[in-house]
């Protein structure tokens, strides 16, 4: 118990954040915008050990929620898609690259903005290939109306793949597998995802089934397509299906679908075996939204959800994950900017740091500058990253690529407390029964710890007198910690006694 003591409440702490750039380059592009102007119709964000470059394309293509971008594993674009077609890196269709929107998609959508499904399109490199790529994508083919909810009358049939040969048509690509429809059932607008196994010798393909609470799991190998599977954990969804976002953790271990509507889903995940377990359902009650985005820290430990004008934070290691919610950003949009980039969906970059897109037109990026730390310390960067073309909606669909095992660590808050506001804080009665007493002229986060150094407790507070009941911690020693951004305020022992 001392040694944990130490750990967490030494007056003298190294500061320490490790970012770990992923090592390898699958996801290191980015092709973003919803013009297909002559002059400058598109953006693509490069991501490099030592920077970030930003070029401006002039792609044909209109990219809008379904959006998948492909590099090499030295981080060489590819291609790119919007559900309906398939580009290189020159901006010119791969052979036979063409026409892979089906059903209303085709007839509705691809012939203006692409496909309008979130995450509804993803690529993926063969294990133990060099030049081979998967290309999963959903179509539009079923037309009904929803009894209750946001009108949407369209929902996918099929799950299809195709596989891009990089070392065919004299190293430009070309699509020599297209339209394999491998799962055919009604299927959720969106939230096609992917995670790595233990070992990097397979991919598991998630993807929900409508109106279920049941995914289609798919194992992709060196030898292709070898195991389909259908797997019923958590809720029912409902008609709202079309927004929100599904992600996997870094680590490969938790798997999170999550949208205002139904709630944040999270699930335990083996990807040895590609079952879920363990569903948590946390409901969203009175913070309202329509659009938003679901990510992970780089350690795993943390979960936020972009929540339009609010990003909360969960956190993972906290024994009432719905109770550890924390908002760590209020959308503050300078008086300059004309187009606000409401939060909407995120990504986890190379780089470490998330970054999150808009849901109309916008041509900047928010980015989480410090993703692996807790609460306001995070450093939610607004309107952070400039692109030299709009954007709509869509961040590209990339899954985990890498090792982030060694990002675990992260404390930006010194353990000296400040003599400017530690006398204006009182924490009081100690002992206490089930309610305890805080006052701080300053907005705060409280964290409460057992003798273990388990965090059991933490929520963020705006008001100067606030009363916490903690009626549901066991009688003991906690130690607690009160901080503001980048700042610790006040820390101590306190008892829960009858």
């Amino acid at each position: 118990m001392k040694y944990w003591y130490i750990i967490i409440f030494s007056i003298v702490q190294i500061v320490f954040i490790h970012v770990c750039f992923s090592q390898v380059g699958y996801g290191n592009n980015w092709v973003l915008g919803n013009s297909t102007s002559p002059e400058i119709s598109g953006t693509i964000i490069n991501f490099r050990p030592d920077s970030i470059n930003i070029f401006s394309s002039d792609k044909s293509m209109f990219m809008h929620a379904a959006n998948t971008s492909m590099s090499d594993a030295e981080g060489n674009l590819l291609f790119y898609s919007n559900g309906c077609e398939v580009a290189g890196a020159n901006n010119i269709l791969l052979l036979n690259g063409g026409s892979i929107g089906h059903g209303n998609l085709a007839t509705s959508f691809c012939n203006s903005i692409g496909s309008p499904l979130t995450q509804g399109i993803l690529s993926l490199p063969q294990p133990g290939s060099d030049y081979l790529y998967y290309l999963f994508y959903l179509d539009l083919q079923l037309t009904y109306e929803f009894p209750t909810g946001l009108y949407f009358p369209f929902a996918p049939t099929n799950l299809y793949y195709g596989i891009i040969d990089m070392s065919s048509n004299n190293n430009l690509g070309s699509m020599v597998v297209k339209d394999m429809s491998v799962v055919s059932d009604t299927l959720s607008r969106g939230m096609l995802q992917a995670v790595q196994n233990d070992d990097g010798s397979c991919w598991w393909i998630l993807m929900p089934e409508s109106h279920s609470n049941c995914y289609y799991t798919l194992k992709l190998t060196s030898n292709g397509i070898d195991t389909i599977f259908k797997q019923c954990q958590g809720i029912v969804w409902d008609d709202e299906d079309r927004t929100g976002q599904a992600v996997f953790s870094q680590n490969g271990k938790k798997y999170v679908r999550s949208n205002y509507f139904n709630g944040l889903n999270i699930f335990d995940f083996d990807s040895n075996t590609g079952i879920l377990s363990n569903p948590i359902n946390i409901d969203f009650g009175l913070d309202t939204f329509y659009f938003s985005g679901a990510v992970f820290s780089p350690n795993s430990r943390f979960i936020y959800i972009t929540a339009y004008n609010n990003i909360f934070q969960f956190d993972l290691y906290a024994s009432d994950i719905a109770n550890s919610k924390i908002l760590v950003a209020e959308l503050n949009t300078p008086a300059n900017i004309s187009n606000k980039t409401r939060f909407n969906q995120a990504l986890l970059a190379p780089n470490g740091k998330i970054y999150i897109g808009g849901t109309s037109s916008h041509n900047y990026l928010h980015i989480i500058q410090n993703p692996n730390c807790y609460g306001l310390n995070c450093d939610v960067d607004q309107y952070a990253l400039e692109m030299p073309a709009f954007n709509l909606y869509g961040l590209p669909n990339i899954p985990c690529f890498g090792d982030w095992s060694e990002s675990d660590i992260c404390d930006s808050i010194t353990n000296n407390i400040s003599p400017n506001v530690s006398m204006d804080l009182k924490v009081f009665p100690n002992p206490f029964n089930n309610e305890l007493h805080i006052v701080s002229k300053a907005q705060f986060i409280l964290e409460i710890y057992d003798s273990f150094g388990r965090l059991v407790f933490t929520k963020q507070f705006d008001s100067a007198q606030n009363i916490v009941t903690l009626d549901f911690l066991l009688n003991s020693m906690y130690f607690y910690r009160v901080v503001t951004k980048h700042e610790l305020i006040g820390q101590g022992k306190i008892v829960k006694s009858e």
